[in-house]
């Protein structure tokens, strides 16, 4: 080709003003040296691409047209390369292959290569990534007609080409290489482009099978003779592609082959002859269809899901018209797989019906088995968990393979856990094991222990999981599995992940750390995927910062910053050092790492980091920074309307102005309760969500109240502290028995008139204890009297500070206050801190045992001595306001862990309890009480009565209890025969359906913290407590748990639980929530509860024989609940004064009139 035929014809003339023509080729060449050297300005360069391309456009010889396009391509400017691209991407399709052949062009095509290699290569070194994956295709096409033209030409010229420049084509491979592998792994492009050019370019030395070189053969001379490659081969072109994992190109060819075919069906249908016609038609229809299949199932592999799912439905049109029965049931199951991946289920559910119809139809039992799986597959993923199970179950009938009834059964297993049919799923995955254990299929062991594994770590049963994990550890050493080595490996690291996590949850970070570390030794030796690698770094990490070895932990953070090429995870990674780095006071350090994540970091990064910077710039002093990082995450949390982030960011922004200006510290916390308020409201029907979204949202409520107090606006202070109590449970209440209020808003709470208000009407004393200070040296108090008096105070805790923080360890390391059952597994460990105070000299030798025979004199004197300095710290500085009347209630509202300690039993110096002076009640708020004395008094004249219930353990008979419901509960309370429920009778359905239209409930049985794993009716439960019942269907253990209590709605006026630790209750910010918060947001309006261990004794009975005698005025005076309980605490004094213990577990919570 004489390339300076071809002349330059525009009179624009940027580099070569002196010649009056000029090749387009040369000229292209200047302009590119222009654009190198940098001799003329951008814009005239770019001026004159556009012109050249003008030009270019108009060239009929594809030679010349092919090297300009391809040298232009050097410019980086996206107007000038998209040009580009829209018209040299066409020059190395199927249909230039033959002007190729006939023009022979091995020669320019090796300098192409070189060329465009060079462009790719520039692109990756400068970071210029727009339109790489356009010229990378523009490469793989140049590769593709180089690699088929040895096959062509009637002669070795080509073969020899390529041999010579083998060298320097796998070296410009080397150069770009590693780059696209980079890319590809930080997930900028498609993973498959680095390793199909690889292939495209080793495919040109390496020979073809010989079957298929005889087709090319074949057609070489018509190719030749007519310029038209054929569908033979293009089918050869695909077929290659698609054998080496290319999809992209074969779909790219198949795309070619089907517009040919269409072509041909167009032409056929103009015939005349209609046999002949109906013949070819129907071939041809049958080709197009199964083109249609091959360029789903590659768009499947390529999970190019709505494309996979357009061809499969043109092949599903097809199937109908000409397939057989068996031909349609593929196809449909295809469109119901391809619906499926793309998670819509509702589109996918008809196909997999028709084909079930199909094989029923057919009687054919296999495909049948088959859909109904699939079906229940489906069911399942919607949540309709009861037609999963149905379907798995007829389609188990059906199934004769064992491996497949195995994996049918965890199904089963896996509806069962979503349904909480805990029992059921558990024995249909015991069912699946027992039926694997009869086969060698490790591989579907794998999958149902995985199974096994999520099931129990849902259920708290830690023990299990890791035995599953275990057991996946060991199946992955089978022969049969290793063959499979991307599955092996993808379970090893999934199991030595899944045990770490569970060793953190379970607080064994040595055995974190260990799984961990073994999880990365792994992901090194196998060089996984780098993303997975990072991830490991990260856990590992996470675990190192667990036992606060902050050293190792930002090591392993920083080595997965460094993997993690993605900058929205590297993000989160050098955010989470930075919070570690504030977390250990190293403010100027985090501050490094909090401004890197915030420069690459995503907006949910961002809004983050900027948090983090305002703290650290705070905890330095450069208050102005602090508010200005922290108003710009606002914005962002604004913009994005993620309200939580925004109540976080204003509740942040007070704690900055709170250093030096009270009022817009104010003004923000406000904002933040204020935006929480709105969120928490849209959970009123949740009250476990509203629990825990409250541990966040007391946040602001705490540093508000402090700052009131700080400013001695105590009243406006009361009001936060008690409309901050028992959120969840208001709510339960105002929405249960339709309170025309907006319980969210602090406006909607009680003012400091209305607490006066209510003292008054309810004849009482309030005490309100609250820990609104970060610091627990102090203690701020509240007293309202009876007359309406408000006194505040803050109690000084000065050496009780400490023990403060522990109380609740403390309280438990007595016989009474913890079940025996944890005691045996988990002795009393000395708190890591040493105290001067006698009292804990003896608590290493405590024992636990039956509560009046294990507390021995030494026990029983530490007891008093605790109980001596609570009310030295917490009552004796308030004794002055306390009621000089010794018959009026003192209603006392308790913070954190003082819900959970007997105020009844507190001891003066003189010996005296509180209890003798004073009765009391206990209340979660002055709210709650309010709500509680509005709610209609529709009493039903029933009573329940629950005694001894037969558990399924032998060992828990209380004939005591039995006695106490049977002789002196029920015919005080005038309770029916049928509504006595004692031994097998007292059932967990039964007494929830007496509950529901009782006055008076009284429980007389086994009660349990449920703390326990085997206990829990949900690990993520916020609630505690227990009764252990008669076991019935819905509840195989027997166990009624407050959970299920909250549910319901009652008519109650007296809730007695004379039970074991039926008082206690899991803590939150919330308050206690437990059995008494569950009967209470139930609608019961008083409930009697214990706080630890009762004894199954005659002094038990005597109490709860005195209690109802006065509260009805049954040969008693009549007295209100609080009175009639102090009664029955005083009678239990008369006789064992010297062990509180025995009777100082009672208390009363609600209303006690």
């Amino acid at each position: 080709m004489n390339v300076d035929s071809v002349k330059f014809s525009t009179p624009y003339y940027l580099h070569y003003p002196l010649l009056p023509t000029i090749s387009l080729l040369d000229h292209v060449k200047g302009l590119i040296e222009a654009y190198k050297t940098k001799s003329s300005s951008e814009e005239d360069i770019f001026f004159s691409a556009k012109l050249l391309l003008e030009e270019i456009n108009q060239l009929e010889d594809i030679s010349i047209k092919r090297e300009c396009l391809c040298r232009l391509l050097k410019i980086e400017r996206e107007e000038i390369q998209n040009l580009i691209v829209e018209e040299a991407m066409p020059l190395f399709n199927h249909k230039t292959i033959p002007y190729d052949i006939q023009h022979n062009q091995a020669q320019q095509l090796v300098e192409l290569e070189e060329i465009v290699s060079e462009i790719i290569e520039a692109k990756l070194t400068s970071g210029q990534f727009n339109f790489l994956v356009p010229i990378c295709e523009i490469y793989q096409g140049i590769l593709e007609h180089l690699w088929l033209l040895p096959y062509f030409e009637f002669g070795n010229h080509c073969s020899h080409l390529l041999i010579q420049n083998k060298g320097a084509i796998l070296s410009h491979m080397e150069r770009w290489k590693d780059s696209l592998d980079q890319l590809a792994s930080e997930e900028k492009i498609n993973r498959f482009i680095p390793k199909n050019l690889e292939k495209a370019v080793l495919r040109l030395f390496e020979p073809l099978p010989q079957d298929i070189a005889k087709k090319i053969e074949e057609k070489k001379s018509v190719i030749h003779e007519s310029g038209v490659i054929s569908l033979i081969v293009l089918d050869i072109m695909m077929k290659i592609c698609s054998d080496q994992g290319d999809f992209p190109r074969a779909i790219f060819h198949a795309k070619v082959f089907l517009k040919m075919l269409k072509q041909k069906l167009l032409e056929i249908s103009q015939k005349e002859e209609i046999l002949i016609r109906n013949i070819q038609k129907g071939e041809i229809l049958v080709g197009i269809m199964h083109m249609h299949d091959k360029i789903a199932s590659w768009n499947q592999f390529l999970k190019q899901y709505p494309r996979a799912i357009d061809h499969s439905k043109k092949a599903l049109r097809i199937v109908k018209t000409l397939g057989t029965p068996y031909e349609i049931i593929i196809h449909l199951n295809n469109m119901g797989y391809l619906y499926s991946m793309q998670g819509q289920y509702d589109l996918a559910l008809p196909f997999y019906q028709e084909a079930l119809s199909i094989a029923q139809n057919l009687k054919d039992s296999e495909n049948e088995s088959k859909f109904l799986g699939c079906l229940a597959e489906i069911y399942f993923v919607i949540d309709n968990n009861a037609e999963a199970i149905r379907y798995y179950q007829d389609s188990l009938k059906l199934t004769e393979e064992k491996s497949e009834q195995a994996l049918k059964y965890s199904g089963i297993g896996e509806a069962y856990a979503s349904a909480q049919q805990y029992k059921e799923a558990e024995e249909a995955y015991e069912k699946a094991l027992e039926i694997l254990s009869q086969v060698n299929n490790p591989f579907f062991a794998i999958t149902i222990h995985k199974r096994l594994a999520t099931f129990f770590k849902e259920l708290g049963r830690y023990e299990k999981v890791i035995y599953h994990a275990e057991k996946i550890l060991e199946l992955i050493q089978h022969p049969s599995v290793q063959v499979d080595e991307l599955q092996a490996q993808e379970s090893k690291f999934g199991a030595l992940t899944t045990l770490g996590n569970i060793y953190g949850t379970l607080g064994d970070y040595a055995r974190q750390i260990d799984y961990f570390t073994q999880a990365v030794n792994f992901a090194e030796e196998i060089k996984v995927h780098l993303n997975q690698l990072g991830i490991a770094y990260a856990n590992l990490g996470s675990a190192y910062c667990n036992e606060e070895n902050y050293f190792e932990g930002i090591k392993y953070y920083n080595k997965a910053s460094e993997i993690l090429k993605d900058d929205s995870k590297r993000a989160k990674i050098l955010r989470n050092i930075g919070q570690i780095l504030f977390s250990s006071g190293r403010f100027s350090e985090a501050i490094k790492y909090y401004k890197e994540a915030n420069r690459i970091g995503n907006q949910e990064t961002k809004k983050d980091s900027l948090l983090g910077l305002g703290a650290s710039y705070n905890a330095l002093g450069n208050n102005k920074q602090a508010i200005q990082c922290i108003k710009e995450s606002i914005c962002l949390s604004q913009t994005s309307k993620n309200s939580l982030d925004e109540a976080l960011g204003y509740y942040n922004l007070g704690l900055v102005y709170k250093e030096f200006d009270f009022g817009l510290a104010e003004e923000n916390y406000r904002k933040s309760i204020e935006i929480y308020a709105l969120l928490y409201r849209e959970l009123k029907n949740h009250s476990q969500w509203q629990v825990t979204f409250f541990e966040k949202q007391a946040l602001p409520f705490l540093r508000l109240e402090s700052l009131l107090l700080e400013q001695a606006k105590n009243e406006q202070a009361l009001q936060v502290t008690d409309f901050r109590r028992s959120r969840a449970l208001v709510s339960a209440l105002t929405e249960k028995f339709q309170f025309q209020k907006d319980d969210a808003l602090i406006s909607s709470g009680l003012n400091s008139q209305e607490m006066q208000a209510l003292a008054q009407k309810l004849n009482t004393c309030f005490i309100i204890y609250s820990f609104p200070f970060e610091s627990t040296d102090n203690i701020a108090v509240w007293v309202i009297s009876s007359q309406g008096k408000i006194t505040c105070q803050q109690l000084f805790l000065g050496n009780l500070a400490e023990e403060v923080n522990e109380a609740t360890q403390v309280f438990k390391t007595f016989p009474f206050i913890i079940e025996p059952t944890i005691a045996k597994r988990r002795p009393f460990i000395r708190p890591k801190k040493t105290r001067s105070s006698a009292t804990y000299a003896s608590l290493d030798e405590l024992t636990r045992g039956d509560p009046d025979k294990s507390a021995n004199s030494a026990v029983l004197q530490s007891f008093k001595e605790r109980l001596s300095m609570w009310y030295e710290a917490l009552i004796a500085p308030l004794e002055s306001y306390l009621p000089k009347d010794p018959q009026q209630v003192v209603t006392i509202i308790p913070d954190g862990f003082l819900a959970q300690i007997p105020f009844a039993a507190f001891l003066d110096r003189e010996g005296t309890y509180l209890i003798e002076k004073h009765p009391i009640s206990i209340t979660p708020s002055m709210g709650i009480l309010k709500l509680l004395d509005e709610i209609p008094k529709d009493f039903s004249e029933n009573s329940l009565v629950i005694g001894n219930p037969t558990t399924p353990h032998s060992k828990d008979a209380l004939p005591l209890a039995e006695k106490e419901a049977q002789t002196i509960v029920a015919p005080l309370l005038e309770t029916t025969p049928e509504r006595t429920l004692l031994q097998d009778n007292a059932t967990a359905e039964r007494v929830l359906k007496g509950m529901r239209d009782a006055r008076w409930i009284h429980l007389a049985c086994h009660g349990s913290t449920g703390t326990k794993p085997e206990e829990k009716i949900d690990s993520h439960s916020v609630f505690e407590g227990l009764f252990k019942l008669a076991p019935d269907e819905e509840h195989i253990q027997g166990y009624l748990h407050a959970q299920e209590i909250t549910a319901l709605k009652l008519r109650t006026e007296l809730v007695f639980m004379s039970a074991c630790f039926s008082g206690r209750g899991k803590l939150h910010r919330e308050g206690s929530v437990g059995p008494v918060w569950s009967f209470l947001a139930a609608g019961a309006l008083s409930t009697i509860a214990t706080y630890w261990r009762l004894p199954d004794s005659d002094l038990t009975l005597q109490m709860v024989d005195t209690f109802y005698r006065h509260l009805l005025g049954t040969g008693e005076e009549k007295l209100n609940k609080a009175q009639a309980l102090q009664k029955a605490m005083l009678l239990a004094i008369e006789q064992k004064r010297d062990k509180p213990h025995l009777w100082g577990a009672f208390f009363l919570s609600g209303l006690h009139q």
